[in-house]
């Protein structure tokens, strides 16, 4: 299992962040690694006379200010970052580029979960950055002291407990597990008597406890619990979670594909949203196994048929990124639209939005007139160059 050695906590100005960049310095100085915090001021598409220009040397004096209060007593080095944009992307790309191998961040709670800026923000994070999130909703008052993990006994499952056992090596577990059972509505509708209802009830449970039991083995010791569903995994793993004494969810993902793509399908992600506790999204760094692997040329072979196809390396770029550029657009657009509800309380989302569409194409259609007059012919160099 891969070792923790660079820790990057994203923060605003709220109290939430406060307490996400405390439990960053906690599990720095636990695991060693190196502190990397970060600020993202996140820019309007339009400009509005109604927003006043932020000042950034002055947003970072004063956060600087705030996380030596935090640092300074555990005697805590960090790096510290500033940048402007989409948070998303931002905080995804700094990820990458700085080798980060835990992301944390702060929510206020139930009711910001399931705001906007969550869902653009966080969710998407879980996606773009492919590396494990630790989402903090609480006020940290101590280490870790019991770690609740939901598995259905995969691999993906697995890695991650097994990741939560590297970071929280004092922490305790326990595994929960939901299965399948015969309720009253089925038993009615295949015509299954209460003797037989029983029965299979009984097998199940026993296949459950067997099954749970074996995957124990090859994660470590911990307490077992099973819950049964029928059609409601969602809210009755809900209700475990919000009565039991745990400070830490662990959330195995099989991929990022889509907010639906979590261990449970749809269920992670709606414990991701509603758990009262704080939340680690672990997804594992997929690596193909010599059999997966393919000879070089048979990954010749399809290079070769999108060249006949007329497909350039750019537009293949393009098309990996289509889906990220899609979004980012969609939530600058969605940013702006809160923005005007801001300033103009009383003014219909319709019109607004219609106005900000107006825009969008005066703004689109100014680009593309500047790329058939041949603006950017010349190869633009990186950025930083």
């Amino acid at each position: 299992m891969k070792e923790v050695n660079r820790i990057l906590v994203a923060i605003d100005k709220s109290l939430m962040a406060r307490e996400a960049l405390k439990r960053a310095i906690a599990i720095a100085k636990a695991n060693e690694a190196q502190l990397v915090v970060m600020h993202v001021i996140e820019s309007s598409l339009i400009a509005s006379p109604f927003v006043k220009s932020l000042d950034g040397e002055g947003i970072k004096k004063q956060l600087i200010v705030e996380i030596n209060k935090l640092t300074s007593p555990e005697n805590m080095e960090y790096i510290f970052f500033i940048e402007a944009g989409s948070a998303a992307s931002a905080i995804a790309l700094k990820v990458k580029s700085a080798n980060i191998d835990l992301l944390i961040i702060g929510t206020h709670g139930k009711d910001d979960i399931s705001s906007h800026y969550f869902g653009s923000t966080t969710l998407k994070l879980i996606q773009k950055t492919r590396i494990p999130v630790l989402i903090v909703k609480n006020e940290v008052k101590d280490v870790y002291k019991k770690i609740l993990a939901p598995t259905n006994l995969s691999e993906y499952s697995k890695e991650s407990i097994l990741f939560s056992h590297t970071l929280f090596k004092e922490a305790s577990l326990k595994y929960l597990h939901a299965y399948i059972t015969v309720d009253e509505f089925q038993a009615l509708t295949y015509r299954i008597s209460k003797d037989q209802q029983g029965k299979f009830k009984k097998e199940l449970l026993t296949e459950a406890h067997l099954a749970l039991e074996k995957f124990v083995k090859d994660v470590g010791e911990g307490e077992m619990a099973l819950v049964e569903y029928n059609a409601s995994i969602n809210e009755d793993l809900l209700s475990y979670i919000e009565k039991d004494e745990t400070n830490l969810l662990v959330l195995g993902s099989k991929g990022v594909g889509n907010l639906n793509s979590f261990l449970f399908g749809s269920t992670a992600s709606y414990l991701v949203q509603n758990a009262p506790t704080d939340v680690l999204v672990y997804v594992p760094v997929i690596t193909k196994s010599k059999q997966d692997m393919k000879p070089i040329k048979e990954e010749v072979k399809p290079v070769k048929e999108e060249i006949k196809a007329g497909i350039s390396p750019i537009q293949k770029d393009l098309d990996s990124r289509k889906e990220e550029i899609m979004d980012d657009l969609e939530t600058l657009f969605e940013e702006n639209l809160k923005y005007a509800n801001w300033n103009i309380p009383e003014a219909p989302d319709q019109e607004v939005a219609e106005g900000l569409v107006a825009i969008l194409t005066e703004k689109l259609n100014e680009i593309n007139q500047k790329v058939k007059d041949g603006k950017y012919q010349e190869k633009r160099r990186g950025i930083f160059s």
